[in-house]
């Protein structure tokens, strides 16, 4: 009876380590095709447009105020270049760019799927217990 607790034991540590290597990855490698299929690294067949989802992002974008210190130049030519002997200039001025509230844009959003191409490499996750591949994002060097 000393044996069958730790022979339990052994039995449910071997079962939990089974399902894990039985368990695909959640992520992986593929790329866009010609005709924007998904090809996997690790599966041949090609997954069709349409059959594939890609992921959508949307986040708040924080942009510092830019300033620069500048001098101005006039006259100038149209291409920006001295007249010689008539162009003068200022003394240093700050030059700040502010569109907007310089705080926070409040939406942005980032259309991943109107970027993808063919020939790109992409990150893709499984969900729905790995019945569902869905593209995150480029794969870049």
């Amino acid at each position: 009876m000393a044996n069958s607790g730790v022979s339990k034991l052994a039995q449910v540590i071997a079962s939990r380590i089974s399902q894990q290597v039985q368990k695909p990855d959640v992520l992986e490698l593929g790329a866009i095709q010609a005709d924007m299929s998904l090809l996997l690294d690790r599966f041949p067949v090609p997954i069709p447009a349409g059959d594939y989802l890609i992921a959508d992002w949307e986040m708040r974008l924080e942009i510092p105020q830019a300033s620069r210190v500048i001098k101005t130049a006039s006259p100038v030519n149209t291409d920006g270049t001295d007249i010689p002997g008539t162009t003068t200039y200022s003394n240093l001025q700050r030059l700040d760019f502010q569109a907007w509230d310089p705080g926070q844009v409040q939406e942005v959003h980032l259309n991943l799927k109107a970027s993808i191409k063919a020939g790109d490499r992409v990150l893709v996750a499984w969900v729905n217990d790995g019945t569902d591949p869905v593209v995150l994002c480029k794969v870049v060097t």
